[in-house]
């Protein structure tokens, strides 16, 4: 596993040095960070279900997986995401715990929540991200996950997914929890507890059971591992095109 990491540490320090870190020095700050991360938060649930669509089964008639040890692997990654503790004795998916943490700040949520509306009636998801009022930053890294998960190979997916989110996002969210904790301790409570449920959950868990998701699906295959590698770097390289939009609406 270690490999893996080392493969990614270039790519894997630009993002975690980024300056987007130290730039959020007030509540306005934060604002504009939220209302252009919560597209990552959105689309990282597309990554997943497509996984779990391709290693366990999701459809009628019923089919037992393939592999029993990574369908459980999945299935408990997204029984923490889609349906965690919410803090406040009930159960929500990680993108409604950070909705509310937009909605507590004062955060416009109208482009993500029309964005939502529009998938709901039916239109397709290509054209309502079009429409969306966001920077192209964001609108290309959505583009990019979302696309890759209707159609990108299972190692790609699982590389996208692994080392482009869940491996680095305990190191990424740590660096903003220290934000937030010494320049606004009393405020941002809801977006306080989204770090650091992920945190927890991803370093401790998630993160280690998607690497040995990735290992079982690239399986010794130089193929499957280069193709896993390459969609992590391009993650991560489109996660720093992100924070450079935020920087840039920041001013």
């Amino acid at each position: 596993m270690a490999g893996w990491l080392e493969a990614m540490s270039g790519m894997r320090g630009r993002l975690l040095e980024h300056p987007v870190y130290g730039a959020l020095v007030g509540p306005e700050q934060v604002v504009v960070f939220l209302r252009a991360h919560v597209w990552a938060v959105w689309d990282f649930m597309s990554l997943l279900k497509a996984l779990q669509r391709r290693l366990t089964c999701v459809s009628v008639p019923w089919m037992p997986p393939a592999d029993p040890a990574t369908a459980r692997l999945v299935n408990e990654i997204v029984l923490g995401e889609e349906s965690d503790e919410d803090g406040l004795g009930g159960h929500g998916s990680h993108f409604e715990l950070y909705r509310q943490a937009m909605a507590e700040a004062g955060t416009d949520t109208v482009p993500i929540d029309t964005f939502l509306g529009q998938l709901a009636a039916g239109t397709a998801w290509k054209a309502a991200l079009e429409a969306a009022p966001v920077a192209w930053q964001v609108r290309a890294f959505v583009a990019h996950h979302v696309g890759l998960a209707e159609s990108g190979s299972l190692a790609a997916v699982a590389g996208a997914f692994t080392l482009g989110r869940e491996e680095v996002i305990p190191d990424m969210f740590s660096r903003l929890l220290l934000e937030l904790g010494s320049r606004h301790p009393k405020r941002f409570g809801r977006l306080a507890h989204y770090l650091r449920r992920h945190v927890e959950l991803d370093g401790d868990e998630h993160g280690p059971a998607s690497l040995r998701m990735l290992e079982k699906v690239v399986n010794g295959q130089s193929t499957a591992r280069d193709e896993a590698l390459e969609a992590g770097r391009k993650s991560l390289e489109l996660r720093i095109g992100l924070y450079d939009s935020v920087l840039e609406a920041i001013g």
